[in-house]
C-alpha cells in the first residue's frame, strides 16, 4: 500500500532568489500508524539528504491531505514527529486541503494550533502569506 503517490516542487519568487517548496500528496483515505510512519520516513530521508548536501536551509514541505478522510491518534503522533523534525532544521511542514472530518479531529485535539493549515494548494501562490502564516508556527527546537 503506497500512501504517497508523488512529490512535486513549487517555487515562489523572493526577489533575486526563490525558495523551493515541495508538496507531498497523500493518497490513502486513512492516515493511521502505517501511513504516518511512511510519511515520517519520507520526511526523515528528506531532511537527511538536505543535510548531507550541506544545504543551508531545508525546503518547506507541504502535506496535501485532500484524500484523507480518517486520522487516528497514531497518525497525529507521526505528523507531530514530522513537524518537530522539520522545526529542528528551522523549516516548515504545512498542511492543506483537510477534509471536514480530519479538520474536526485537529480542532478537538487542539493540534490545529501547532500547524499552519491552508484550504488548498492554490493558496500557496502568495509567498508572503505563506511566510507570515508558517513563521507563526515555527517554534525554536
Amino acid at each position: 500500500m503506497d500512501t504517497i503517490t508523488k512529490v512535486n516542487q513549487l517555487s515562489f519568487d523572493q526577489g533575486l532568489n526563490s525558495e523551493p517548496t515541495f508538496i507531498i500528496k497523500l493518497t490513502n483515505s486513512r492516515f493511521d500508524n502505517l501511513a504516518g510512519s511512511e510519511l515520517f520516513g519520507k520526511v526523515e530521508s528528506w531532511v537527511a539528504s538536505n543535510v548531507m548536501m550541506n544545504n543551508k536551509q531545508v525546503p518547506v514541505l507541504i502535506v496535501d491531505m485532500e484524500n484523507v478522510e480518517f486520522i487516528d491518534s497514531q497518525g497525529l503522533q507521526k505528523l507531530l514527529a514530522s513537524l518537530r523534525l522539520m522545526q529542528s532544521q528551522k523549516s516548515h511542514l504545512l498542511l492543506c486541503s483537510q477534509q471536514p472530518s480530519v479538520r474536526l479531529v485537529f480542532e478537538i485535539t487542539r493540534i490545529d494550533q501547532l500547524f499552519a493549515v491552508f484550504p488548498s494548494v492554490d493558496n500557496f501562490e502568495n509567498q508572503s502569506e505563506v511566510q507570515t502564516l508558517s513563521s507563526k508556527y515555527l517554534v525554536a527546537a
